[in-house]
């Protein structure tokens, strides 16, 4: 009886989470109780981390957390996966789950053979049959690729494996994209699944983007547009990604021709202003929100990757605010502003729908990232001269007040996002300091700050295919990245081809 390691690669990206430690437990289910994907591979990976022991049937140990304890085979470490409260055999897995094609494989099925073995999928890794996978068949648990053709999979023959879904799995949140983060620096995932991002320099915008999936990065490509800029990017409901510019004189456009395509030329987008957010709606449509001297302003594509409305206000708004835009776990969006004298929101009243009014959220400050846990609450974060604060729904329409993070960098640019088993993960960096801090366990409480290198003047996180956050961080130096090269490891900050990419001061 052998289990299978669900790869939770995480392993490839760029932030640097230089001492995070392992959550103790991922509280996104309860025992014997509905587990998202997400979670699955997470706890999978738990036991590559932490390896239980030698391979014994008759020896056990305990999941994270430590509210059951699994036996030492392949079934057990299906069993400790999927959180059960039981420890099945492998002919015993079917009463837990039920019997998909093998086409339809995604990370946290299995494929279990009824009297021999059992390991755990994790994801295709080609289009010619690759795939990895999780095991412990022997010592150690580990991570191994095959292909779906092999005459025996994980030792034995190939033949005698079904391939099962969990009954209780659930799967992760795929409405509609949360918004990218905004800023001086932009990173977004192609329909392909590479990353691509713009820099914006004193001369115009600047792009690279990944070679492939979860790899290397092209070299800078010089874009034109706005010069010193601030971008936001979106999906279009195809999965083209389109890039906003928004300079003191104008406000641009450009957008991939093609699904993972190359880049149209520039186009006008309206007149320059402050900052500005973007984000899909559920049904797909792309809205954009901007900030300027008179308030907020926004526009929205009046059809899936269609035309666009005119600019129309927000009646009202923060003059010249920073923006950030999330949405809620029914896909309703919400934009954040905060200037230097106030912070407010407003939210749409409906899915695809109108618009509320603005309402205080707090005093003014200089910077702020919004992000969502996994059970759907949303999370705001604020800098100011006396550190990094925050605020969370406590309800889907109520929210804590603000309290203190135990610090952080004061008057900080400030990023976020969440690592594969969706714990949100918070970046600060000013002239003389980076740090971040990061939940314990999804939907929990926070770390402390931890220094994430020297000091900067932007900062962007995104996340690549596989899950692993990587992190981009501008100086007058130039641009630079760092990404997660395992669970809790992060690799140093480095170019991301050949050069440090365009000046950002």
């Amino acid at each position: 009886m052998k289990p299978a390691r669900v790869l939770l690669l995480l392993l490839i990206a760029a932030l640097s989470l230089a001492g995070m430690a392992m959550p103790a437990a991922a509280e996104g289910s309860a025992l014997g109780g509905p587990i998202t994907r997400s979670e699955v591979i997470w706890r999978a990976q738990y036991w590559v981390d932490h390896q239980p022991g030698p391979y014994n049937q008759g020896g056990d140990a305990p999941g994270p957390g430590g509210d059951f304890r699994y036996r030492r085979d392949c079934s057990g470490y299906i069993s400790m996966a999927w959180h059960l409260a039981d420890n099945p055999w492998t002919g015993a897995l079917p009463n837990y789950s039920q019997e998909i094609p093998r086409a339809d494989l995604r990370p946290g099925d299995i494929l279990n053979s009824y009297y021999d073995h059992v390991f755990l999928f994790h994801q295709w890794e080609d289009d010619h049959g690759g795939f990895s996978y999780y095991s412990f068949g022997s010592t150690p648990v580990r991570h191994l690729r095959a292909n779906i053709n092999d005459a025996s999979l994980d030792g034995h023959p190939n033949g005698d494996y079904k391939a099962l879904r969990y009954t209780k799995i659930i799967e992760d949140t795929a409405a509609a994209p949360h918004p990218y983060a905004a800023g001086r620096v932009v990173s977004g995932r192609s329909a392909d699944g590479r990353m691509e991002t713009f820099a914006a320099g004193a001369d115009g915008v600047y792009h690279s983007w990944q070679t492939e999936p979860n790899a290397g990065w092209s070299a800078w490509e010089f874009k034109g547009g706005p010069r010193n800029a601030q971008l936001a990017i979106a999906p279009n409901a195809d999965g083209r990604l389109e890039l906003f510019a928004l300079s003191d004189g104008t406000f641009d456009h450009i957008w991939q021709n093609s699904p993972s395509g190359t880049w149209s030329n520039w186009e006008n987008f309206g007149t320059g202003g402050y900052r500005v957010a973007a984000g899909a709606n559920a049904d797909g449509r792309i809205e954009v929100f901007a900030s300027n001297g008179s308030g907020v302003f926004h526009r929205w594509q009046t059809s899936p990757n269609g035309g666009w409305s005119g600019w129309e206000g927000t009646l009202g708004g923060p003059a010249n605010s920073r923006l950030a835009m999330e949405s809620a776990l029914d896909g309703r969006l919400e934009v954040f502003a905060l200037s230097d004298s106030t912070f407010e929101h407003l939210w749409q009243t409906g899915v695809n729908g109108a618009w509320s009014s603005w309402e205080n959220f707090g005093t003014g400050g200089h910077d702020l990232t919004v992000n969502h846990n996994t059970d759907g609450r949303l999370e705001a974060f604020a800098s100011n001269a006396n550190g990094v604060f925050h605020r969370w729904q406590t309800g889907f329409s109520s929210w804590s007040g603000w309290e203190g993070t135990g610090g952080g960098p004061a008057n900080s640019e400030l990023t976020s996002d969440r690592s594969v088993d969706g714990r949100v993960e918070v970046f600060a960096v000013n002239g003389a300091t980076a740090s971040h801090t990061w939940q314990t366990n999804p939907n929990a409480p926070y770390s402390a700050w931890d220094n994430f290198g020297t000091g900067g003047t932007e900062i962007n996180a995104g996340h690549n295919a596989d899950g692993r956050i990587e992190v981009f961080a501008s100086s007058g130096a130039g641009v630079f990245h760092r990404w997660q090269t395992g669970f809790a490891d992060w690799s140093g900050w480095g170019w991301l081809k050949d050069s440090a990419g365009p000046a950002i001061r």
